[in-house]
C-alpha cells in the first residue's frame, strides 16, 4: 500500500479555500466582533443560539475540509442540515414562533436532565457512583414526568419522544416550502449517515491497494485528484448553502447583516463549482 504524502486540501484547492474563509472573516466579523443584538425574547435568544451554532459547525467543517477529513467534515454537514429543519420549524407559522422557539428551549431542559440522569446511572452501574446524587436524580425523575408531561412518548421503546416538534426529520423536510430540502435529506441520510455510522464508505476511504506498488501509486493519484475533491466540494457546497438560510433566519439578530451578501457568496460558489467540475 502506497504511503505517499500530498499536500493538504487547502494547498491543492486554494480558490475554494480562500472563498470558504471569506465567509467565515464575515460571519467572524458580525459575530464574534460585534455580536448578535442581546435577546429580550424566546425566539430572540433561540435564534442567537443557532446562528452560533452554525458558525461553528461551519469553521469546524471548514477545518476538517482544509486537512482531508471529508468524512467528518459530511458528519458535521448533516447537523448543518437538521440545524436548518429545526430553525424552520420554529418559523413555520406565523404568529408561533415565540411560543415554538418556547417549546424548543424546554426540550434542551429535558435533554441536559436525561444527559445527567445517564451518567449518573452509568456511574451506579459500575459502582462507582455517589448514593447521594444518584437519590437525587430518582426524585427529579419523578418531577421531570410532570415537568415535561408534552414531551412524553407512547411509543414502548422511549419513555420521551425523539424530537421537540414530535415529527422525524423526514417529516419536517416533507412539509417544507424548499423543494431541495427532500433532496437535501437524500445526501443527507444516505451518504453523510453512511459516515456517521462507520461503515464501509467512510473506513476504507483512504485504503487504496493495487496488484502492484506502481498500481497502487496510480490508483491513489486519481482517488486524491477525482473522489477526494468532488466529495469535498460537495459537503461544502451543501454547508455553505445550509449555513446561508440559516444567516438570512436570523438576520433580526445579526445588526451588521445584509442580505445582499447571500447573494455575492452564492455567485462565489458556483463559480468554484463549475471551476472545479
Amino acid at each position: 500500500m502506497s504511503n505517499m504524502i500530498h499536500e493538504s486540501a487547502r494547498d491543492r484547492l486554494p480558490d475554494v479555500f480562500a472563498t470558504s474563509e471569506y465567509v467565515i472573516e464575515k460571519l467572524h466579523q458580525w459575530i464574534d466582533v460585534s455580536q448578535p443584538s442581546a435577546p429580550t425574547t424566546r425566539l430572540d435568544i433561540v435564534l442567537v443560539a443557532i446562528v452560533v451554532r452554525a458558525f461553528n459547525l461551519y469553521r469546524s467543517i471548514n477545518n476538517l475540509l482544509a486537512t482531508d477529513h471529508w468524512e467528518d467534515a459530511g458528519i458535521l454537514s448533516r447537523s448543518m442540515y437538521e440545524l436548518v429543519l429545526n430553525l424552520e420549524e420554529i418559523q413555520r407559522d406565523k404568529g408561533k414562533e415565540e411560543a415554538k422557539a418556547g417549546k424548543y428551549l424546554k426540550f434542551s431542559l429535558l435533554q441536559k436532565f436525561l444527559h445527567r440522569k445517564m451518567i449518573i446511572e452509568y456511574y451506579h452501574n459500575t459502582g462507582a457512583d455517589n448514593k447521594e446524587e444518584y437519590l437525587k436524580v430518582k426524585e427529579l425523575e419523578r418531577n421531570a414526568k410532570s415537568l415535561f408531561k408534552e414531551f412524553r412518548s407512547s411509543r414502548g421503546y422511549s419513555e420521551w419522544q425523539d424530537y421537540w416538534h414530535g415529527k422525524s426529520v423526514y417529516k419536517l423536510a416533507q412539509e417544507s416550502k424548499n423543494k431541495m430540502r427532500l433532496p437535501h435529506y437524500e445526501i443527507s441520510y444516505s451518504f453523510f449517515s453512511a459516515l456517521s455510522h462507520s461503515g464501509p464508505t467512510p473506513v476504507m476511504s483512504q485504503m487504496i491497494i493495487g496488484n502492484t506498488e506502481k498500481e497502487t501509486e496510480e490508483l491513489s493519484q486519481i482517488h486524491l485528484s477525482e473522489d477526494e475533491k468532488t466529495n469535498l466540494i460537495l459537503v461544502l457546497s451543501l454547508a455553505t448553502v445550509w449555513l446561508l438560510e440559516i444567516v438570512l433566519r436570523c438576520r433580526t439578530v445579526i445588526p451588521l447583516y445584509d442580505p445582499q451578501w447571500n447573494e455575492i457568496v452564492s455567485n462565489k460558489f458556483h463559480e468554484l463549482i463549475l471551476t472545479e467540475k
